[in-house]
């Protein structure tokens, strides 16, 4: 299986981060490796996924549009599929080529949170979108504090194979 992340820096100006290039191809595969074992993906050839860094503006009207929510978000995800988590029994074959979605991370909220947190601003990318991937497959930690759980284990895990994976790749 091959899984492609689409990158768009949209509407500013020149991405300051060197690393994002090194982030992408972590997170590539690292969730390849977690897509091979769920069976909604078996025979699945190619999966994509389109991440777009975007400024306060552009998020907060996405979030009001969509979610009906007036302010700004550090992360957004639109999945084109209802439920692809592995513990939900597959409806049916899979096609050869499967997109995913699309993830909108606020760049300033990622650096504002990047320092609050103190790690650095491609860790937090990392975090959000790992944590919007999940979104875009069916987990949500707004549904009960056991899915809030659920979802933060996986992504706690997720997140440390792509940091080991930006570590070795230094």
């Amino acid at each position: 299986m091959k899984f492609s992340i689409f990158y768009q820096n949209s509407g500013l100006k020149k991405d300051t981060s060197k690393g994002m290039e090194r982030v992408i191809s972590a997170l590539e595969a690292v969730i390849c490796k977690n897509l091979v074992k769920n069976p909604h993906f078996a025979g699945v050839k190619d999966v994509t996924l389109t991440l777009v860094l975007c400024g306060k503006a552009k998020i907060r009207k996405l979030n009001r549009d969509y979610r009906q929510k007036d302010y700004v978000t550090d992360v957004l995800s639109f999945p084109v599929y209802e439920n692809l988590r592995p513990d939900k029994k597959p409806r049916g074959n899979c096609l050869p080529q499967m997109d995913l979605g699309d993830l909108f991370i606020c760049k300033e909220k990622a650096f504002s949170q990047a320092k609050e947190f103190e790690i650095t601003y491609e860790q937090e990318i990392v975090h959000l979108a790992v944590h919007g991937f999940l979104h875009l497959i069916g987990f949500d930690h707004e549904i009960s504090a056991k899915e809030e759980k659920l979802m933060e284990a996986h992504e706690s895990e997720i997140v440390g194979l792509v940091y080991k994976k930006l570590k070795a790749k230094k």
